[in-house]
Parts: C-alpha cells; sequence; structure tokens
C-alpha cells in the first residue's frame, strides 16, 4: 500500500484551480503519492527495470508541487482552446434560443395540421451533455432534444416536417438524418455550432408544462424510444446533484475530454467511450475527493480507473445495484437515474484494451508528483498511428456533393460498430481512428478514414470480400439503399508509410518517461491478474 498524505483544503473564495499557499494540513482531503506506488504485475517472463529508491520529502514539497501542477494544468488547457470564450458562449446561447423558437412554431403548425386548436399545443427544446454540465469545449456540439406533444409523431412531424424548416433556414447546414439508431436523431450545423437533436414525445398536448412538472404518470406512459431520448436529460440533472463541487467536476471533465479525444478514445460509434461515460468516471473521482485540486483529481483519475476490476460497475450511488455486467458489456458504467441502468456502449475486445493501455499509461506518467521533468504535454499527447501500427485499413466515401456525401458518411459510420466487430470474427483487432482526411486526388468529395490494423493471427484480410459483406449490412433496408444509389465506398489496405502527412507526429513522451515507468507500460498481459 502506498504511504499517502493529505492536501491542504481549498480556499473557499477561489476557483477551484487554485488553493492557498501550503500551510498545515488539513485531514481526508485528497491522498497523494509520498513515492512511486508499486508497478502493476508483468506477464510471465518480462523482467522490471530497478525500481528507484527515493528518499521521503518533507510534505511542504508535495503541497507547493501540486500547487503548481494545478496551475500548470489550467494553464494548459486554456493555451489549447479547451474553454470556449464569451463570444463562443453566447453563439451557442443563441442557437439554443432560435432552435426553441423553431420548434414552438413547428408545435403549432402541427397543430393546424391535426385540426388542434394551436394555443393548447407547446414544445421545447431541453439541452444535456456536456454543455448543459459546463465542461463544453469550442468545438463540442450541442446534445438538444426536442420535446414534443402527442400529436406530434417522429417519422412524420419530427423527421419530415421539422427536417424540412429546419432545411429551409440560412443558418442551417450538412443536415443529416440518423433515423434507425437507438436513438434517432437530427444532426446539424446551426450557425456553425454542430447539433445533435433527438426527440421526445409526451402523451400530453402542452408538452412544457408537463416536462417542467417532471410528473412520472407522464414518463410512465412513454414509449420506449422517447424514454431511451429523455435518459440524457434526466442523468445530466441527477450528475448535477450528486457532484459536490459543480466547478471542480468541470475542469476535470475538460481535462478527461482533452485526453479521450487526443488519445483517440472519444467516438462512441467507434467503440470508445461516449460523453455520458467520461462524464460519470469523472463524477466518481469528484465524489471520492471532494477537496481535491484539479492536478490531484485528474490524477486520481488514473489511478482508480487503471486499476478498477472491471467486472464490477461504476455506480455513482455507490451502493449494491441490480444492474450487472451482461456478456456483452465490457466497461460497465451506470447512469445514475431510476430505474438504474448501464450505459450504452458499442466496446470490443480491442478497443477496451486500448482503453487500458491508455488509463494505465496516464497512470504512469501522473503518479509520481515529485518529477521535476513532467509536462502535461505528455498526457494529451495525440496517439502516433503512423508509428504504432504497420498496416491500415482505408475506408474511403466519396459523394456526388458535398450534402450528399455528409448523409452518406453518416449513414455508413452509424454502421461502422458492425464493421469492427467483423473484424475482430477474422482474428484481426483494429485502433479505429475516428480523423476524416480527403483524398486530393479524388475530384468527388471525399473522407477516408484509416485504422489501424492488429493481426492476432497469421489470417489474411481480403478487403474485397470485407467490402461485400459489409455493403449488405449498409444496405439491408430501403434507407441505405436509396442512400447508397449515388454514393461510393471502398475499402483497401495501406502501409505506414502511405498515410497522409497530417497523421505523423513526433512521439516525445517515450523519450522523457522514467526508465522505471517504460519496463512496465506495454505490459497488456497484467489485466488478466488485475481482474
Amino acid at each position: 500500500m502506498a504511504a499517502y498524505c493529505p492536501l491542504p483544503a481549498m480556499a473557499p473564495d477561489l476557483p477551484v484551480w487554485t488553493h492557498a499557499a501550503p500551510a498545515t494540513p488539513e485531514p481526508q482531503t485528497l491522498p497523494i503519492f509520498m513515492y512511486p506506488p508499486p508497478p502493476p504485475p508483468l506477464p510471465a517472463g518480462r523482467r522490471l527495470l530497478p525500481w528507484p529508491v527515493a528518499h521521503r520529502p518533507p510534505p511542504d514539497f508535495f503541497f507547493e508541487m501540486d500547487y503548481r501542477r494545478t496551475h500548470s494544468l489550467v494553464q494548459f488547457l486554456t493555451d489549447e482552446g479547451a474553454i470556449p470564450t464569451p463570444e463562443e458562449e453566447e453563439t451557442r446561447e443563441q442557437v439554443i434560443r432560435e432552435l426553441k423558437k423553431i420548434v414552438t412554431d413547428w408545435a403549432k403548425t402541427v397543430a393546424c395540421e391535426e385540426r388542434v386548436p394551436p394555443r393548447r399545443v407547446t414544445a421545447t427544446v431541453l439541452t444535456y451533455g456536456s454543455y448543459t454540465l459546463g465542461a463544453h469545449g469550442p468545438e463540442s456540439d450541442i446534445d438538444a432534444l426536442c420535446v414534443g406533444p402527442c400529436i406530434a409523431n417522429l417519422p412524420q412531424h419530427f423527421f419530415v416536417v421539422l427536417r424540412q424548416i429546419l432545411k429551409c433556414r440560412p443558418e442551417v447546414s450538412g443536415l443529416q438524418t440518423v433515423e434507425n439508431a437507438k436513438v434517432p436523431l437530427m444532426r446539424f450545423r446551426f450557425s456553425g455550432i454542430s447539433v445533435d437533436l433527438t426527440y421526445a414525445q409526451l402523451p400530453v398536448l402542452d408538452a412544457v408544462q408537463a416536462i417542467n412538472t417532471s410528473s412520472p404518470q407522464y414518463l410512465r406512459r412513454l414509449d420506449s424510444r422517447s424514454w431511451k431520448s429523455l435518459s440524457g436529460v434526466r442523468v445530466n440533472e441527477q450528475i448535477v446533484q450528486l457532484v459536490p463541487n459543480q466547478e471542480k467536476f468541470q475542469v476535470l471533465l475538460r481535462c478527461i475530454k482533452l485526453w479521450a479525444r487526443r488519445r483517440g478514445l472519444h467516438c462512441h460509434l467507434l467503440g470508445f467511450f461516449a460523453g455520458i461515460h467520461l462524464a460519470i468516471l469523472a463524477a466518481y473521482v469528484c465524489q471520492k475527493f471532494p477537496n481535491a485540486t484539479a492536478n490531484g483529481l485528474f490524477t486520481m483519475f488514473f489511478e482508480i480507473f487503471a486499476h478498477w476490476p472491471w467486472h464490477i460497475p461504476v455506480d455513482l450511488h455507490g451502493q449494491q445495484t441490480n444492474c450487472t455486467r451482461s456478456d456483452g458489456c465490457l466497461m460497465p458504467i451506470v447512469m445514475p437515474c431510476s430505474p438504474p441502468e448501464l450505459c450504452a456502449s458499442n466496446m470490443t475486445e480491442g478497443t477496451f484494451r486500448k482503453i487500458r493501455e491508455e488509463l494505465m499509461r496516464g497512470y504512469v506518467l501522473t503518479k509520481d508528483l515529485g518529477s521535476h521533468e513532467f509536462e502535461w504535454a505528455w498526457i494529451f499527447e495525440p496517439f502516433p498511428y503512423s508509428t504504432t501500427y504497420e498496416q491500415f485499413l482505408c475506408i474511403a466515401l466519396c459523394a456526388p456533393t458535398s450534402e450528399e456525401l455528409h448523409d452518406w458518411a453518416g449513414w455508413v459510420k452509424s454502421r461502422f460498430p458492425y464493421l469492427i466487430l467483423k473484424l475482430e470474427d477474422n482474428g484481426i483487432e483494429c485502433d479505429p481512428n475516428s480523423s476524416q482526411e480527403v483524398d486530393h486526388t479524388v475530384i468527388k468529395p471525399n473522407i477516408v478514414y484509416h485504422w489501424g490494423l492488429i493481426p492476432q493471427s497469421d489470417t489474411l484480410l481480403d478487403p474485397i470480400s470485407l467490402k461485400e459483406d459489409f455493403m449488405k449490412y449498409v444496405i439491408n433496408d430501403v434507407y441505405g439503399k436509396v442512400k447508397c444509389t449515388d454514393s461510393e465506398l471502398t475499402l483497401s489496405l495501406v502501409g505506414a508509410s502511405e498515410l497522409p502527412k497530417s497523421m505523423y507526429n513526433d512521439s516525445f513522451y517515450s523519450r522523457h518517461l522514467h526508465q522505471y515507468g517504460v519496463a512496465y507500460q506495454a505490459a497488456a498481459d497484467c489485466w488478466s491478474t488485475i481482474g
């Protein structure tokens, strides 16, 4: 067990990332390591490099180091543009106000069509996700929920009538619909801000009054799709109530999201984290260490989840739950709502392995608070795809126009989980990179993805048969067949030397890691011993 020392309490009149000068420690605050803890177990046959012998520095040294790292962390977030400017915040607020006006007018239009007095019919827009939690960045999208009346159904009034209204607005661009998803939605940009708009149909005419009262009788009468759409708002409300300090939570969540994006871990469709996963993990750390600094919270995020026994769900209520891990859930995280539900996940064995390796990497880099050589740039370094993998699956999508390409790409991306599982069934794990490239040698508008391949056997991948199998899934209904009429999809294998220059970055963190950290940085097999 590592030796611990408490941090000083936060000054109540200062923001989360500052605290008073090091003074007498107060009990029961965030534990920090007096010296590096022992590494996780190594697989048989791996030799551990000598563990450095360290003297016990005075407590004031660690208080000062924590103080410095906290300030440098928030400065790093600012320098990297992870915190929106006041002007960007105002733009988002204006977008939400306009969306509410549009939806209000839409409800009146539907009322006239259904021959119902318009004054009795209302609708509104609620936000959830990182924007509502106060942890969004300049490029974050707005997760919005359209709450409509009983006379406005999903197929006709939401996906046809409301879509047409939005399409006619000059502020709206890149409008696409995802109708067959577990949570159907429309995705578009409004004044340059990306918006994901879902729909919940309440069993009343006056949806605004019903949603404001949050009456259980209305919730019990929702259809399954509306219930799932509304769950995002309900979970946000619970997280806000369960987190002891909002400012600390927001800073931590910004850090985790930036880390996940840089390391290629923030894309739900590709089998990695969704925003709700990261929010619950951040809230869990904040619950456990309410008096921590930003540096302390971020450090403990890696400390906790690099060693988490993933047969046990992460639960903010801290009690035994009936939500047990199912066979297909590799990283069970319980949504803080009633009844408790596991967060939806597309995680596979391959993506789960990468997440665990990246958590361990973060733990190795942050665990030694006494290191003078530490830099936050190491934690947030972009993942080095070009030097990590030798072969890549190249997925090229093209269409006659940019608008059609946007629609086609959205449809194909919603089918990516099937492609990842198909690769794993063929004995090939992959690291799907969410970054989009453009092939300038192709005249038509196009998007290209490159996924790192990790063969688990001597199986050779045939891109032609893989494409044929994947296309059957893409066009398995009328909707898919219509979308691919004039659009194309190509799968091919390329080597690392054939990647676009934009995918090359100088990997420098390994050159700065302490010798004892490098010794077990790639020890992926040790996870079976941790559980």
